[in-house]
């Protein structure tokens, strides 16, 4: 089914400040990148650290996003997807973005995230546990056709052992599915057995012996 896609757009700015100078950028709320891909010399540029993170976060990997280079070439954005992120292991703020130029007429191979959607009437009436065993699936399809991620509907699991597998997923025809279609997505596997404990009865007090006379 076609869906009508957001345009992202992000302005870059060419950069001289490089290795471990980035720092200073970084302080001054500007993230280091680089752009590559196809006609594209790997170029270094910064970015705006809070406006990356707002289109991060609405685009993710998968979306096509205009990148427009300031002061450079014909000033036409080029196609890129946001291709590798940094963050910080301990505040998990961005520190380096790869932004990866395409071709539209080329078909090209990504992960693209499965979620989760509905309820499973078995885990709402207690009668199972959910797994949700793949988290994301590899495809090929041209830029364009990329779906941004892959929605599962979970509600037609009704007892223990319904499964989906990936050969159950509903993907456009233009989308081409690499992962193996015996792959288990999700299942209801059955609930944990509760083993009772048996109190062990507790030994008698030895009797106190009688006092000497």
């Amino acid at each position: 089914m076609a869906t009508n896609r957001k345009t992202y757009e992000i302005s870059v700015q060419p950069r001289t400040v490089l290795g471990k100078h980035s720092k200073k950028l970084r302080r001054e709320h500007v993230l280091p990148a680089v752009v590559y891909g196809y006609g594209v010399d790997p170029t270094p540029v910064s970015v705006d650290q809070k406006e990356m993170e707002r289109i991060y976060l609405h685009a993710g990997s998968n979306a096509l996003v205009d990148l427009k280079l300031d002061g450079a070439g014909d000033g036409k954005p080029r196609k890129v997807f946001i291709h590798n992120v940094q963050r910080n292991p301990v505040n998990h703020v961005l520190m380096h973005v790869d932004f990866l130029a395409v071709n539209l007429t080329e078909e090209i191979t990504t992960n693209v995230t499965i979620v989760l959607v509905g309820e499973a009437p078995a885990v709402e009436r207690r009668e199972g546990l959910l797994l949700h065993a793949l988290d994301h699936i590899q495809v090929r399809a041209l830029p364009t056709d990329l779906p941004p991620l892959v929605e599962v509907d979970i509600s037609g699991l009704e007892a223990v052992d319904d499964a989906i597998h990936v050969s159950d997923l509903k993907l456009p025809s233009n989308v081409h599915v690499l992962t193996n279609e015996d792959e288990l997505v999700a299942k209801i596997n059955a609930l944990p057995v509760e083993v009772e404990e048996v109190a062990e009865e507790e030994a008698p007090e030895a009797e106190v012996g009688a006092e000497g006379g």
